[in-house]
């Protein structure tokens, strides 16, 4: 059973006009999603509004994801703030907490499996993602994340592959899905092309990559999430062509 995911860029205006993202909800249930990502970037940072998140997702019968634009590991350590990224998810009552890898280059193996089992209770998982910067989400990086936690029984790590991202890193997209299909459960969904010789997000239908061919790819993915700012009917009818090829 697919799940089908809208992040609340898709809503960018409301958004930068200082919009609540607890009044985002109803709307994503009306597009017909199964679940809302929410932005910590764009949260108050009150715990009244993670509440409220969380009671107009349960009205509304929406799964609730949480993507954190940090990094999962900096410097030698796990990241200071992951514990409280953990209680701000729970808080919204989700059990999906989205990050960046950031750099293994001063991580030992050991510190860094010691770590996530610290974190890592058997009641939510964390799902890392690859965000424009080689920095935080290079390809071999991410391969070699993926090849500790494999050697280990932690469970509750999975990939979010984002289609589109890989361009801005000058990655080829078919070697990163060839290299990270097995690892990858959790699907973002949109395109790129070019506007005045800048890169730039669109949706599905309107950019440079062959998105359907990419996402038949992923058979391990279960999770597939819109992230680009469209109109309403753009994205209700995007919603339709990924359901009709993943169902």
């Amino acid at each position: 059973m697919s799940t089908y995911v809208l992040n609340t860029i898709a809503f960018k205006n409301d958004l930068d006009n200082g919009v609540s993202q607890s009044k985002l909800v109803e709307k994503v249930e009306q597009l017909g999603f199964d679940a809302i990502e929410i932005r910590n970037e764009f949260l108050s940072g009150s715990s009244s509004e993670r509440l409220q998140i969380a009671k107009e997702a349960e009205n509304c019968g929406l799964e609730v994801f949480y993507s954190v634009n940090d990094v999962l590991v900096t410097g030698d350590h796990l990241n200071d703030k992951l514990n409280d990224y953990v209680a701000e998810m729970k808080e919204l009552n989700s059990s999906h907490l989205k990050l960046n890898i950031g750099s293994l280059s001063d991580i030992s193996k050991n510190e860094l499996i010691e770590g996530l089992k610290s974190v890592l209770d058997g009641q939510f998982e964390i799902n890392v993602e690859n965000n424009q910067t080689l920095a935080d989400s290079s390809l071999a990086v991410t391969k070699k994340f993926f090849e500790i936690i494999q050697d280990t029984d932690i469970q509750d790590i999975h990939y979010c592959f984002d289609i589109a991202n890989w361009i801005w890193m000058g990655i080829d997209v078919e070697q990163a899905a060839e290299e990270l299909k097995q690892v990858t459960t959790y699907l973002h969904l949109k395109n790129a092309a070019k506007v005045q010789d800048e890169l730039t997000t669109v949706p599905l239908e309107d950019g440079d990559l062959d998105w359907r061919s990419l996402v038949k790819e992923f058979t391990n993915a279960k999770v597939f999430g819109l992230e680009y700012a469209g109109e309403p009917q753009t994205i209700a009818n995007e919603l339709k062509l990924v359901k009709e090829i993943t169902k």
